[in-house]
């Protein structure tokens, strides 16, 4: 089972069966084998690590974060090289929580820096490690027990959760979630969702200025936008604050939420609260000029969704019509229902429609179809600029199918390449034999 690969494809994290002739001799009900022994390895083509655990990557792939023999691992593609964190005192603990197991440990946007936790007799210190050479710097985040810390999407904030107050009224500070004694073992109730509700204490949201600076206990904070920060007040207005003014963005009437938020722009697309229409919001577009309605509804939004890299163009998901709203133009353009928004880059959209791909160009206002026709229910893989809609490879940047494959991937890389096994999964196996990255060529006509 591959747990993840590296973008540029250098390496892949893999569950892997191991032979062992005790679990393979027969069991003591005639004819049943025990399932072999899993283990997990970091594969490479010059080494293949044991591992306890594959806990992240850099974006650009040239760093992952392991565990190996108990210890927190910081290991470098490039060089083979390894860092060991927990003797940095870094915090290792993992919650128990399923697909959020890792609380304090993060990379950049840029694959610039690491932020992790470091625990001392002094308090907790949120480190910034440099990863070019490898000098670190330490923030203090104040009193409390940091439960969750990442770098905020426009790269100005490190963003904690902590548990600052005894809100139990146990007479200790407790985390949310409990603790694993390790990381899962491959496979582990893959079956399972964990979760836990009024656990704990109650986490506050603190932003870490990381150019330095004392940490700021804002307890009406929705999001950072850049050196601004976005605000709920008590009656449900939302507001944006900078250098001590503050601007209203929606009334309390809105009862709004964010669909989107683009910081380089300072545009917002809120949903506000219909009245007559329970399920339903409808949109507004709020930048530095004013406000307008956009004449579209979706669905229900209850959580604010966070900053986005300033795309040009946003799906509009989910409502009664299929949309794409131009960042560039501020205008919505209406799609053809059931049409779903596979990806955008720069001024083009690639849309599914049935078993049809096509792009839209905004600029030239005009559909591309491209000549596929996909699977029933295709497989999906995303490496920008490179799309897996099966049985074809798309290029965003050329607005072309460029290969096409039967074999079901396991992975994409950046450069186009799809990761597949000698024998594929199916039902009831996972992928057997040695994996290899393929470059793909277009199908005959």
């Amino acid at each position: 089972m591959v747990e993840q690969a590296s973008s540029d494809g250098r390496w892949v994290a893999v569950c892997q069966a191991q032979k062992d002739p005790a679990r393979d001799a027969p069991s003591a009900v005639a004819g049943e084998r025990e399932a072999p022994a899993l283990r997990r390895f970091l594969l490479t083509p010059g080494e293949d690590l044991a591992i306890d655990a594959w806990l992240g990557a850099s974006p650009d792939g040239r760093f992952a974060l392991l565990m190996q023999g108990g210890a927190l691992v910081l290991w470098n593609s490039d060089t083979h090289q390894k860092v060991d964190l927990s003797a940095l005192g870094a915090d290792t603990r993992l919650s128990a929580e399923s697909n959020a197991a890792v609380r304090t440990l993060a990379f950049d946007a840029k694959s610039e820096r690491l932020l992790y936790v470091r625990r001392g007799a002094n308090g907790a210190r949120v480190v910034l490690r440099n990863l070019s050479d490898g000098s670190e710097r330490e923030l203090d985040p104040g009193p409390g027990e940091v439960w969750r810390a990442r770098f905020d999407p426009g790269g100005v904030f490190a963003i904690l959760q902590m548990i600052t107050a005894d809100s139990n009224k146990n007479g200790r500070l407790d985390f949310p979630a409990p603790l694993l004694p390790g990381p899962p073992n491959c496979g582990d109730n893959l079956s399972h969702f964990r979760a836990w509700e009024g656990r704990g204490d109650r986490p506050e949201t603190v932003l870490l200025p990381l150019l330095g600076g004392a940490p700021i206990h804002e307890p009406e904070l929705v999001m950072p936008i850049l050196d601004a920060l976005l605000l709920r007040d008590e009656n449900g207005a939302l507001l944006l604050t900078r250098g001590g003014k503050k601007r209203l963005l929606e009334s309390a009437e809105c009862s709004g939420r964010i669909v989107h938020a683009d910081a380089q722009r300072e545009l917002f697309i809120v949903g506000c609260a219909q009245k007559k229409k329970t399920g339903k919001v409808s949109l507004e577009l709020v930048t530095r000029e004013g406000r307008k309605p956009l004449n579209l509804e979706l669905s229900s939004v209850e959580l604010d969704r966070e900053a986005s890299d300033s795309p040009r163009l946003v799906a509009l998901y989910p409502g009664s019509d299929s949309a794409l709203f131009d960042a560039e133009r501020r205008e919505v353009i209406p799609l053809q229902p059931g049409d779903s928004v596979l990806a955008t880059r720069e001024n083009r959209a690639l849309i599914r429609r049935g078993k049809d791909l096509l792009f839209y160009d905004v600029e030239a206002r005009r559909e591309q179809p491209l000549p596929a026709v996909l699977d029933k229910y295709p497989e999906i893989l995303r490496a920008p600029p490179f799309v897996f809609v099966s049985p074809v490879l798309i290029d965003l940047d050329s607005a072309q199918i460029v290969g096409a494959s039967q074999q079901r991937p396991l992975a994409l890389a950046t450069n186009g390449q799809i990761l597949v096994a000698e024998a594929e999964p199916d039902a009831p196996n996972w992928a057997r034999g040695k994996l290899h990255w393929r470059t793909l060529t277009p199908a005959p006509p």
